[in-house]
Formats: structure tokens, sequence, C-alpha cells
């Protein structure tokens, strides 16, 4: 417990000190263990995992990856590190458009039931504006970043939009609305975006898994159409 308090009261000092890089900091280091975590269970459990991906990503046989890459790491890790200041001003805003009140500890049970209400109704509008508007740009954004990171194309941004960003947003109204309703219910500002990233190293390791397979697909893809070319050549130099 003291290396805890220890940890949130250094935590606390940089916030206050240097908000934006301290968040930076953090996102990114939780961003390099989402995709460690995604990285390790695709090694360990091999071909067993694929059931679990949407059918987009799984059309063609995949390469399955025997070694650890280390820039897909520092990619996922540089972006999570990048976008930080993104995370930390979308919720200032909401702070700011959608306040939740204070209760004072002298107040009568029934000012204090009303101020939670409004609390709960605050807390609800902040957590339907987010899902609506910044959980489908944030994804946008990071199939946009990482198609171009990996193929330096905005074929592959299509691609990457083609195969995993509708069961990403899917599979995001199914996880994050409850998540997020806690977080602006609970959770200092300060505290926000870390207690996001923390419980995202499970989603963001999807996110990171998704990404890779759809990589994958695109490959077997590209792989097929040139065999398939190959195939169709050979008769016309036996022909002359």
């Amino acid at each position: 417990m003291n290396s805890l308090r220890a940890f949130k009261a250094f935590y606390n000092t940089s916030y206050n000190k240097r908000p934006i890089l301290t968040l930076c900091v953090a996102n990114g280091i939780l961003g390099a263990l989402s995709d460690s975590l995604a990285q390790t269970i695709s090694l360990y459990n091999n071909r067993s995992s694929d059931r679990y991906l949407p059918d987009s990503v799984k059309r063609h046989e995949h390469n399955l990856e025997n070694k650890w890459d280390f820039k897909r790491t520092f990619r996922f890790a540089a972006y999570n590190f990048c976008v930080a200041p993104l995370g930390g001003k979308w919720y200032m805003f909401l702070d700011k458009f959608f306040p939740v009140p204070a209760v004072a500890a002298t107040a009568s049970r029934a000012v204090q039931l009303q101020i939670a209400k409004r609390a709960n109704v605050m807390a609800i509008k902040r957590m339907v504006t987010d899902q609506t508007l910044f959980a489908p740009a944030g994804l946008a954004l990071f199939f946009t970043v990482m198609g171009l990171a990996e193929t330096g194309k905005w074929e592959g941004v299509q691609e990457k939009f083609r195969d995993a960003f509708g069961p990403a947003l899917l599979a995001n109204y199914k996880i994050w609305p409850a998540v997020q309703f806690i977080n602006f219910k609970w959770m200092p500002l300060q505290y926000r975006l870390p207690f996001v990233s923390s419980l995202g190293i499970l989603w963001n390791a999807y996110l990171s898994w998704l990404n890779n397979a759809s990589k994958q697909e695109e490959a077997a893809i590209v792989r097929s159409s040139s065999s398939s070319s190959s195939i169709t050549t050979i008769p016309e130099k036996l022909d002359t």
C-alpha cells in the first residue's frame, strides 16, 4: 500500500507540473503493454485464437508470426503517446460543457439525492457524447495512422476500414459505454485517461490483434492474386 500511495503522489505531482507529458508517457507505456499482451497471446495460442476474429479478416490462410515484432510494439506505443494530448483535451472539454455538481457534506439528505441525480445525468451526457463522437473518430484515427505506418499508402488505410473498422466499432459499443459512465461519474479528471488506458489494456490488445490480422489478411490477398496471375500467364508463354 505504501508503494501505491507513493506512486499516486508521484503521478499527481508530475501531472500538476507537466499534465500533457505525464499523460503521454503513461499512455505510451500502457500502449506498449497492450501490444505485448496481444503478441504474447498470439504466440502462445497460435491459430486457436483465430476463431475470435471477424470473418472479414480470416478469409485466407495467414502466415503465423513465430517471433516478436518490435516495430509493431513501437508503433502502438508511439501512437498511444501521440494521441494522449487529444484524449486529455477531450476530457477537459467534456468537464467544461457537462459539469458535475459538487455536494457539500453538510447538505441535507434531500439535497444530496437531488445533486446525485443531476450528477448521474451529467455523467450519462458525457458518456453519450463520448461514444457518439470520440469513439468512432478515435477508431478512424487509429486505423488511418496504422494503415499509413504499415503500408505508406492510402490503399492500406482503405483496407483497414474495409476489414477492421466495423468489427472494432461494434465491439466498442458492447464494452465502453458502461466503462465510460463509471469513468465520468467517479474518476477525477487527472485519472480519467490513465483509468481508461489501464482498463483498456485488453481493449488495445484486441485492437492491436485485429489490426495485425487485417494486415495479414491483405498480405494473403496479395499472395493469392500473385499466384493467380502467374498461373494464368504460363499457358500464354507455352503457346508462343
